[in-house]
């Protein structure tokens, strides 16, 4: 079950934020590991598609991702970096993680806006999010 609030340290946060601007021209994307809502790794993992309007996460370095949230990760986030930070049709239509939370991190607002949701049989509902100092 996605939890109810998802808690970032500072430091990890910053860490994702960091990744999705490293090239703020194409998607980027990668995988949040932890428990009850509380991420404990940022795992950045290249955009197979190297897009600016599409991501794919596959390759070893998904793999070690994967093994690295058993398999059950806690969230998945990408950048959008034209678009607003709200998943976008394709996302809906692509979630296959119903008990994972996905993060949007929109480009269009310097610093990026940063939203979580999640999305069940195409259903989508906000999830806050918590950022600990």
């Amino acid at each position: 079950m996605a939890p109810v609030v998802l808690t970032f340290p500072h430091p990890l946060y910053a860490e994702m934020v960091t990744h999705v601007l490293s090239n703020p021209a194409q998607e980027m994307c990668g995988l949040l590991a932890g428990r009850d809502g509380a991420v404990d790794r940022v795992w950045p993992v290249p955009n197979a598609l190297q897009s600016p309007v599409a991501y794919r996460m596959d390759g070893p370095e998904f793999a070690a991702a994967m093994i690295g949230c058993d398999f059950e990760p806690l969230g998945i986030f990408h950048s959008h970096p034209a678009g607003p930070p709200v998943p976008s049709p394709t996302d809906i239509a692509e979630a296959a993680y119903p008990d994972s939370v996905y993060v949007v991190i929109s480009l269009q607002t310097l610093p990026p806006s940063v939203r979580a949701f999640t999305i069940v049989e195409g259903q989508v509902e906000e999830v806050p999010i918590d950022i600990l100092a």
